[in-house]
């Protein structure tokens, strides 16, 4: 805010200097294009000599001055040079800064022309108020501080010096004053600085104001972004954490079924062992069935041939049988002691076999 206010500042003042300057070009080629008119009709000619002041111009007191000087002097027109020298003191008419136009609402820059014309005509005979009255009609008013060719923050007093009236004439009553436009007075003074110090006050407000706002907006977008971020984290760790849980149970879901096809192998093998000890077994039972089957009819055979030999003819084995050679494992019946158990078939041929080798 200060850069800026010191921009402005800076901008303004070089667009003061710039019209001032242009003004003053202006006011030399219009006085070097005015026709040279008779010394005994023109007062003398004023050099003007511009000095830097900080306080308000009385238009009042130079146009006074300039009445005395055209007084003292005799001319055939005094109207028409009156009217030229008050006109070109209304051009080079300095406003107090606190005076100036200004944009902001009130303030002791919205000073009308009125008022300073009322205090300036407090202490002014009836005649002179009648008469620049009438004179200003013709003079133009400038109403903004753009229009006005000489407002600078620091004001520009003009001082006329006449080389002729340097040593005044010791029998006129009435001197000229060389200083047009004198100093003001403390009051103005104080109010000057009163006013320039409202100003400063007011601006610092406001950009106090603005930095507050400023402050406050970056607060609040601050606070949004945090909150925003918190939500935005939130809704990663719940999207993190659903997704460990949908992988754990993924895991565990192959854990499971690696567990399960491994025990199926184990019981497919398990099967398969068992039933290989079953067909093992049955494979061992028929073989041994087998064997005691050829050697029951080994036996059998050869109790046949002993038997034939000795022409003997032995009792039945079982009950179920009518003769001897009748009972076999296969033929008996359900409660025979034979039935489907040769080994005990085998037996008893082998003790009788053995009661035919005794005898």
């Amino acid at each position: 805010q200060t850069e800026k206010r010191q921009k402005k500042e800076e901008s303004l003042r070089r667009f003061q200097d710039k019209v001032r300057h242009r003004v003053a070009q202006r006011a030399n080629i219009q006085r070097q294009q005015q026709p040279h008119i008779n010394p005994e009709v023109t007062p003398h000619i004023r050099i003007p000599h511009h000095q830097v002041w900080e306080h308000q111009v009385s238009a009042r007191k130079g146009k006074t001055s300039a009445e005395t000087t055209l007084q003292q002097r005799s001319s055939p027109e005094p109207g028409e040079v009156t009217r030229q020298v008050r006109l070109r003191l209304a051009a080079c008419r300095s406003i107090q800064p606190e005076e100036t136009m200004s944009d902001l609402p009130g303030g002791r820059w919205n000073s009308s022309s009125t008022r300073r014309r009322d205090s300036s005509h407090m202490h002014r005979p009836e005649e002179d108020v009648l008469e620049e009255e009438e004179e200003e009609k013709d003079v133009p008013v400038f109403i903004s501080q753009h229009e006005c060719p000489l407002v600078l923050q620091k004001m520009v007093r003009q001082t006329l010096w006449d080389p002729d009236e340097s040593h005044p004439d010791p029998g006129s009553k009435s001197r000229v004053p060389q200083v047009l436009w004198p100093l003001t007075d403390q009051e103005k003074v104080r109010k000057q600085r009163q006013s320039q110090f409202l100003m400063h006050r007011r601006q610092e407000m406001n950009s106090e104001r603005e930095h507050v706002k400023e402050n406050r907006k970056l607060m609040k977008h601050l606070q949004r972004t945090a909150r925003m971020k918190t939500e935005k984290e939130k809704l990663r760790l719940e999207e993190e954490r659903r997704l460990e849980r949908i992988q754990q149970l993924s895991e565990v879901k192959l854990k499971l079924e690696e567990r399960e096809l491994l025990i199926q192998a184990r019981l497919k093998l398990e099967e398969e062992e068992e039933e290989r000890a079953v067909q093992l077994q049955r494979s061992k039972i028929k073989e041994e069935e087998k064997d005691t089957r050829r050697y029951v009819e080994a036996l059998r055979a050869q109790m046949k041939e002993r038997l034939s030999l000795l022409k003997l003819e032995p009792p039945p084995l079982c009950c179920c049988a009518s003769s001897f050679w009748d009972s076999h494992p296969d033929t008996c019946a359900n409660n025979c002691v034979f039935h489907n158990n040769p080994k005990a078939y085998a037996k008893a041929l082998h003790s009788a076999v053995m009661c035919l080798d005794l005898q």
